[in-house]
């Protein structure tokens, strides 16, 4: 029987339930190497919303959550927010994140500026990982005997990642990427020779030639390989990626052979999902596309970011522009779906539904602060008409310190006197609401003959000496029906 699912979540989580065990692993991973973005960001939220799902449908149910630090990864660029450490960091080009040292000297290394982000980062948005540096599963020796087993079959390694990526191999090809002990580059080094656990290598930067062994760990796997392995490891039962891991030729079909023609087990359940874009590109932590997650959080709350990502469908592609007014409208997008209830919805409310009851979060109205705000700029004054919402002043008061407020709520009260639509104003009382008064506007402009939105310009002009604003109703309920009385008429 196939079951209707409103949420993608729903669908993974009951995967995951039928497999019958009391501990779940999920785990995930990234490179650190360079600042967050939105696509680092579903790297941890997506596997989050699936550990969320599975304890609602099961609390019972211990899910242990690993998220991979790949620090033995080359670094193969400087970013955008550390090109005035472009020379001295080129030098370090090709050696893994971990052993590049942090060009401002704030932290150990390269990985471990961009590792201490990113858990700040996943901090904010209440992850239940546990960060695992993978240079620590290699000097634990947990990949020790994957990679000697690799080694042992190696044309049969060979076999699987050419029939499944569709790409001839080298004829020196190897499971194995030394460090070079000269000059510390990973990215260029040949096997040249195994035996019992020793290797030999030659490197093409420095042209060295060293020998190591298994155990000492000055090694990693490649890419095809380390992955299944650390899934192997720590007995994932699931682990995401984006399209294009698993695509035709990507590395999950790899992964799938390996897990069950070399490792003897099943591969853990797989989900892809799509690109977060902005315009239509990639966001990007090296080329600087995209505003970095580090920011954005000083200007949205995280749950509504959160709210944003998973609204949609998984393998959808998410255009994710953080200009002022679209932050706005998520964010109000956000406030109505914590109103939503669950009958008779449409797919796309039961999506909203299902993603705001995992991160969402009941507060006061945001737009509601930020009107009065707008209004008043003083904290006690607005708190003498609205509630305030603590946790988001500080948001509110970020967005004017650096000019992010968007252009509708970007103005100073500045009433001056009409000459027309005077019966209006004297019909408004105190007893009114923000809707009320919306709807006697346009209902006045009706019953006139004046197009209403030549009506509600007049009021703007005359309130806020612009054309246009916050709603109107809201606007001069918040202001006071007998304060504006008093300054219009």
């Amino acid at each position: 029987m196939n079951i209707m699912y409103w949420h993608w979540t729903e669908r993974i989580a009951d995967q995951l339930i039928k497999l019958g065990k009391s501990t779940i692993v999920i785990t995930a991973g990234v490179t650190p190497s360079g600042p967050v973005h939105l696509g680092t960001v579903c790297e941890f939220l997506f596997p989050e919303a699936i550990y969320r799902m599975v304890k609602i449908k099961n609390p019972n149910i211990d899910v242990k959550m690993y998220f991979i630090l790949d620090v033995l990864d080359a670094l193969d660029s400087i970013t955008i927010d550390l090109k005035e450490y472009e020379e001295d960091l080129n030098k370090n080009i090709g050696r893994p994140l971990e052993i590049v040292k942090d060009p401002k000297g704030e932290y150990v290394s390269y990985a471990d500026r961009y590792i201490a982000e990113l858990q700040n980062i996943m901090n904010a948005f209440e992850t239940n990982f546990k960060l695992i540096k993978v240079s620590e599963l290699y000097r634990m020796g947990a990949y020790d005997k994957y990679t000697i087993l690799y080694m042992d079959n190696l044309e049969k390694v060979k076999n699987i990642i050419s029939e499944t990526s569709n790409r001839e191999l080298s004829k020196d090809w190897s499971p194995i990427m030394a460090i070079c002990e000269n000059c510390g580059r990973i990215d260029n080094t040949v096997i040249t020779e195994f035996n019992n656990g020793i290797y030999k290598y030659k490197c093409k930067s420095c042209g060295y030639i060293g020998e190591n062994s298994i155990e000492k760990h000055m090694y990693k796997l490649q890419w095809r390989l380390h992955w299944p392995t650390w899934q192997a490891i720590l007995n994932t039962d699931i682990e995401g990626g984006g399209v294009d891991h698993f695509t035709k030729g990507g590395s999950r079909d790899t992964a799938e052979r390996i897990h069950r023609e070399l490792l003897g087990r099943e591969p853990p359940i797989g989900y892809k999902y799509g690109f977060v874009l902005l315009d239509g590109k990639k966001y990007s932590k090296s080329k600087g596309i995209g505003m970095y997650v580090r920011d954005m959080i000083k200007l949205v709350p995280p749950e509504i970011i959160a709210y944003h990502l998973l609204k949609y469908d998984l393998e959808e592609n998410i255009d994710f522009n953080p200009t002022k007014e679209k932050i706005l409208n998520m964010i109000d997008d956000y406030e109505n779906a914590s109103k939503i209830d669950n009958q008779e919805l449409s797919r796309a409310d039961r999506k909203r539904y299902v993603a705001f009851k995992l991160f969402g979060k009941n507060r006061n109205s945001f737009k509601e602060m930020l009107l009065y705000y707008s209004i008043y700029k003083d904290w006690n004054k607005v708190q003498n008409h609205i509630k305030i919402e603590d946790y988001y002043k500080t948001y509110i008061e970020n967005w004017f310190k650096i000019d992010f407020i968007p252009d509708d709520y970007n103005f100073s009260y500045r009433p001056v006197k009409i000459d027309k639509h005077r019966e209006l104003v004297i019909s408004w009382t105190e007893d009114m609401d923000a809707i009320q008064i919306h709807n006697s506007i346009y209902d006045y402009a009706k019953s006139n003959g004046y197009l209403p939105a030549e009506v509600f310009k007049y009021f703007y002009n005359h309130l806020i000496g612009k054309d246009k604003g916050p709603r109107l109703g809201k606007l001069i309920y918040a202001l006071g029906v007998e304060r504006v009385k008093k300054d219009l008429l």
